[in-house]
């Protein structure tokens, strides 16, 4: 004889407990359904709100932070509790005399190397856009500052500018001539810094001129040669002009660079002597890091990126203008 199992008929109160399952479990898969329909819809949003969120945490957040900070007096050693102070950061810092001076060697540094970078570029991409034996191994040579580490080299430079065993001052005093105190004179120390930037970044103007000096087409150059014009014409009536474009590009981008020069500047002078290479960076990192005058260094750093972006809007604006001729 077989045995069937007894199957017992749902009760009343198992039936209630069974039906909220049953909606618990509709409303999920509802839910869900809803939520795979409005991202199939919105993809484009979807897939940029990492981005935005990356980009909300990396810049907008501490851009916040420093305006905020700029608008306190916050000290790290003498009053850590910030107070609102409003503007008077943005007012007191024109009457100090280093962020003045700051100011100034910012844009001496920034204007004579971007120009000293600019002629030896040119006059290198000229060189290298000719066919001669061995270019490849010159041009790699050239290129070697670029892809150098900036501090090694600083070090190196800080050698080279020693006053009692440098380099430089040995090859002076071998031809007779006195020695130079290249970076503890307030008189040389910039044009030595000049000298170290035109020396590190030509080779990128080179690159940028180099390229464009390729691009240009041939057949200008092929009718002037015919009508007898000279080289020294052919690159002022044609090779300029039609360089124009790559010449703002190259200035846009070094000029960049060269305002907020940090590195090199710190790693060889420190700012000195007597504070006669301290840049705008340079007096913004001191003030923060070293005296800990927090919302007053924030206050600089926003009337610094002031500086920057107003030069950029300007060499932009000409770029554009190029452009659309």
């Amino acid at each position: 004889m077989v045995t069937v199992p007894f199957k017992e008929a749902p009760t009343m109160q198992t039936e209630k407990l069974a039906a909220p399952m049953v909606d618990i479990t509709g409303s999920i898969a509802s839910l869900k359904d809803r939520v795979l329909a409005w991202v199939d819809r919105n993809m484009a949003v979807v897939f940029n709100i990492p981005t935005a969120a990356f980009l909300l945490g990396l810049i907008a957040f501490p851009v916040f932070l420093v305006l905020w900070t700029s608008l306190t007096d916050w000290q790290l050693i003498t009053k850590q509790k910030a107070e609102f102070v409003g503007l008077a950061n943005y007012i007191s810092v024109w009457t100090e005399e280093r962020w003045l001076n700051g100011i100034f060697n910012t844009f001496y540094f920034a204007v004579c190397t971007v120009l000293g970078q600019l002629t030896l570029g040119m006059a290198s991409a000229l060189l290298f856009n000719r066919q001669f034996a061995g270019k490849t191994f010159y041009r790699s040579v050239w290129m070697m500052p670029m892809i150098s580490m900036s501090v090694a080299i600083s070090l190196v430079w800080a050698i080279l500018f020693n006053t009692t065993y440098g380099l430089l001052n040995y090859i002076l005093n071998s031809l007779g001539l006195p020695a130079i105190e290249w970076i503890t004179s307030r008189e040389w120390v910039m044009p030595s810094l000049i000298l170290v930037g035109i020396w590190q970044h030509t080779p990128f103007m080179t690159l940028i001129l180099l390229a464009g000096l390729q691009s240009l087409p041939t057949d200008p150059f092929e009718a002037a040669r015919i009508d007898g014009a000279s080289r020294w014409q052919i690159f002022v009536n044609i090779t300029l002009p039609l360089m124009r474009t790559h010449i703002i590009v190259a200035t846009v981008l070094r000029s960049i660079f060269a305002l907020k020069q940090f590195d090199i500047i710190l790693a060889i002078t420190d700012g000195g002597p007597h504070y006669a290479s301290e840049t705008m960076n340079i007096n913004i990192y001191f003030n923060a890091f070293e005296y800990g005058y927090m919302g007053l260094s924030s206050a600089k750093g926003v009337l610094f990126f002031c500086f920057i972006l107003i030069i950029q809007l300007i060499l932009v604006s000409l770029r554009r203008r190029e452009w659309s001729y």
